[in-house]
């Protein structure tokens, strides 16, 4: 395994995208103080999940993004791929070629990927693990770090040392799976903990249950009676509804029996009218017939006193008078009983009616409150009907 090519675009001074080809052996970057030679190292470190901005001689991780000049736009991502050869598998991917990139945005927002596919940095640093191309690892040694790896702790140089020697792998696999044993042993502990409560709490759990099957029952129970009784209520509804709707047709007829009667009345009643106009025409008639006939009598007595020759005629005429005039009276006095009959007739028809009008009133008040009671139970028995539809 070895490096074949490292691509820089925004990272540092790297504006523009610039791409380093490396062959096999020794490959040296020259150029004067300032050109960029540490940024070239500095990308590698960072691409392969370098989260120190101080290790990268910065103040934070956003400084590595390219910052602009008089010339350039500053830009808004750095990205840098690092190709590495894998023709001999000592990564354990299957890729004779393999792109490790990392991306960081203006935002703070971070991407990884292996051959195009987004992963985590976790991913990336067990793919390098026990390779010496760590972050951490021999691969990097910069100004003064031999100095500083002879001279410090022995703890400090047996990481270089497992690192070259490729055991860090299994110590960080041994780490994980004694950190997953803690986690586990704890569960258990857990476990045994709820095992204990439960089993403290089975007798009660007993009870609860016969009770639960019990109330359940009882519940089922008390849901058929209830269904029952409402389907029983409404049967009895119904049953009281036809009656309901059988007087309401009662009282519906009755009603117009009443207006019959009323209408009859009412023709009755015009015709005693009509038939009292006639008589009192005819009683006036009557009047002046008398009154002309006592003005006739009147004028026959001054006739006798003026002439004596006359009197036997006038006699006469007085005697026929006279007897016209009784049967004039006794005409007059039976009309006079005929029209008080008539009167008292009329009266009777009048209080008839005013007794009809009354009743008629009644009935139709009586007839409203039941149809109105009708419709109420209707109403009632059509909620309780829905009701018990929902109920079952």
């Amino acid at each position: 395994m070895y490096l074949k090519r490292i691509e820089i675009q925004g990272f540092k001074s790297f504006a523009d995208p610039v791409s380093i080809d490396f062959k096999e052996g020794v490959t040296c970057i020259i150029g004067p103080n300032g050109s960029g030679k540490s940024n070239i190292s500095d990308a590698m470190r960072w691409v392969l999940g370098e989260q120190s901005a101080r290790t990268l001689r910065g103040g934070k991780m956003e400084e590595v993004i390219f910052a602009g000049t008089e010339n350039k736009r500053p830009k808004g991502m750095a990205e840098v791929t690092l190709v590495l050869d894998n023709g001999t598998g000592v990564l354990p991917i299957d890729y004779t070629e393999v792109a490790i990139k990392r991306r960081l945005f203006r935002s703070g927002e971070s991407e990884y990927f292996i051959n195009s596919n987004q992963c985590r940095l976790r991913d990336v640093r067990e793919l390098i693990m026990d390779t010496g191309i760590g972050v951490d690892g021999y691969s990097f040694i910069g100004q003064g770090r031999v100095d500083k790896i002879v001279s410090d702790k022995p703890e400090t140089r047996r990481e270089v040392f497992e690192e070259a020697a490729g055991i860090i792998k299994y110590k960080g696999r041994k780490a994980e799976a004694q950190r997953k044993l803690e986690s586990a042993e704890g569960n258990l502990n857990r476990m045994n903990d709820i095992i204990l409560d439960i089993e403290s709490r089975i007798d009660g759990l007993k009870i609860e249950s016969e009770k639960a099957r019990e109330y359940a029952g009882l519940s089922e129970r008390y849901r058929e009676s209830e269904i029952n009784i409402t389907l029983k209520n409404i049967e009895n509804l119904q049953r009281k509804n036809a009656e309901l709707k059988l007087q309401f047709d009662e009282a519906a007829a009755a009603i117009e029996d009443a207006r019959s009667r009323r209408v009859a009345a009412d023709t009755q009643l015009s015709f005693l009218r009509k038939r009292d106009e006639a008589l009192e025409l005819t009683g006036n008639d009557l009047r002046g017939r008398i009154a002309e006939n006592v003005t006739r009598t009147a004028n026959v007595k001054n006739e006798a006193l003026l002439s004596d020759e006359r009197r036997r005629g006038v006699e006469r005429d007085k005697l026929r008078l006279a007897e016209e005039t009784e049967g004039l009276k006794r005409k007059i006095a039976a009309e006079e009983e005929r029209l008080k009959g008539l009167l008292a007739a009329k009266a009777v028809n009048d209080a008839g009616r005013f007794a009809l009008d009354e009743e008629l009133r009644a009935k139709t008040e009586a007839a409203e409150v039941r149809a109105e009671a009708a419709r109420a139970s209707a109403k009632g028995l059509e909620a309780k009907r829905d009701a018990a539809f929902e109920m079952s």
